[in-house]
């Protein structure tokens, strides 16, 4: 006998409507493989003459407390971002038994611990699927299929906006702004892009991955963040030259006792599999003690893509209403290894004067912090000064952020030199 699950879906945005669409257009198919029927009972929005252009035969009500009021909703799905009202909604709802799924990671990366540890002491269950890695099923992956592994390593390209940009850069020799333009066109970036190309959307997904992958409760604050927006094509450029990719990579890894966790511009090998995926996709992989590393990929964001995250939460809790178990697992606050501790290869990128002279004081800044060089290319370029593109051998980043502040200094710098670090 097949079993209804009456939804009350809070939100008719992008994914909101897409939950919609997707019910609408594959509930049959849904049923058939799962026995249950979805149905989205009430919709709550602001704007219900908008809705109501596009919906009928649902209740549509302003008041997000009539969905928890309502004894036939068994499930609310949280989809109007931000930290209030979404916060108290998903909390109140917990409270009253009723399941939530949301695709809401500025929330739970940021104040997410009180929502974890509430779900885990009530009857009612949390999904969040699509608030980590959108259409790719990472937290199903962590969940179910790497449950025997230890996970040692998380990195991705967790934002389509950027790596759209970077593909550009890379293939097409646009400059970042012709990239972002291209980008906004197309509808792959916001009109206000900030909350992707400075590499804060990329950090709420870190966090919430490095806290599933590890079970320790990851400070939003504490992720050390960079965006794209100081990249230049000369950079994307040259890597490709050097057998590299630039991504916009979070990662987070065991360190000792600790967790090394940012969201930075990164250069990669061109056979690493994250190098390879182009455009707007995103991509994760998992280094584990069992299986080695675990590659998905697929649509990060977007209308549908994650409305399939959100229609799948909703099933999954369904499918399993009478396990019990925790949405996440927090045991103690990680402790974060400060970037004074990591080690790498880096690559600088310095505009100068073309003068005599100029190598010997940009080795020797970086000679004081123990950082030698392994490759420099000096660059043709059009105007009064030119780019040096070093490479350095593995060093303490400490060392790398104190040559840069003393070259920063000298007069014959022409812009404030540019690092990313090498990923090998």
């Amino acid at each position: 006998m097949k079993r209804k699950v009456k939804i009350g879906l809070v939100g008719f945005g992008t994914v909101g409507s897409g939950v919609y669409e997707l019910i609408k257009k594959n509930g049959a198919v849904i049923s058939k493989r799962t026995d249950i029927e979805l149905e989205i009972k009430t919709i709550c929005d602001l704007r219900l003459d908008y809705v109501k252009e596009t919906v009928s035969n649902i209740n549509l009500t302003t008041n997000w407390k009539d969905l928890l009021e309502d004894d036939e909703i068994e499930t609310i799905v949280e989809l109007i971002g931000g930290i209030e009202p979404a916060r108290t909604i998903i909390i109140e709802a917990l409270k009253a038994g009723k399941n939530i799924v949301t695709a809401n990671k500025k929330l739970l990366a940021e104040a997410g611990t009180e929502i974890f540890e509430l779900s885990n002491k009530k009857s009612a269950k949390l999904g969040f699927e699509a608030s980590v890695g959108g259409g790719i099923p990472c937290l199903q992956a962590l969940k179910s299929g790497l449950v025997g592994n230890r996970i040692d390593k998380v990195a991705g390209i967790l934002n389509g906006t950027t790596n759209y940009i970077l593909t550009k850069m890379e293939e097409d020799g646009l400059s970042f702004a012709e990239s972002l333009a291209e980008a906004q066109k197309l509808g792959f970036a916001e009109a206000d892009p900030t909350f992707d190309i400075e590499g804060y959307d990329a950090g709420h997904k870190i966090t919430l991955l490095s806290m599933l992958a590890f079970n320790k409760n990851i400070d939003y604050k504490s992720v050390e963040m960079e965006g794209i927006t100081k990249l230049e094509t000369i950079d994307t450029e040259y890597a490709r030259s050097m057998g590299y990719a630039v991504k916009l990579l979070g990662i987070a890894k065991r360190s000792g006792n600790g967790v090394d966790i940012s969201v930075r511009p990164t250069l990669i090998h061109e056979e690493h599999p994250l190098a390879s995926v182009r455009n707007e996709f995103n991509a994760i992989m998992f280094e584990n003690d069992m299986t080695g590393p675990v590659f998905l990929y697929g649509k990060g964001a977007g209308s549908l893509p994650t409305a399939s995250a959100v229609v799948s939460d909703v099933i999954q809790i369904a499918l399993k209403s009478d396990v019990e178990e925790s949405a996440i697992t927090i045991e103690g606050n990680a402790e974060i290894v400060l970037s004074s501790a990591r080690n790498s290869r880096y690559y600088l990128r310095i505009f100068t004067d073309d003068k005599p002279g100029i190598l010997q004081k940009l080795a020797g800044a970086l000679a004081e912090n123990n950082v030698s060089i392994s490759s420099l290319v000096q660059e043709e370029y059009e105007g009064d000064h030119v780019p040096l593109l070093f490479i350095t051998h593995e060093a303490n980043e400490a060392g790398i952020k104190k040559s840069i502040e003393k070259i920063n200094t000298f007069d014959f710098i022409k812009k404030p030199v540019m690092m990313i670090r090498i990923e090998d």
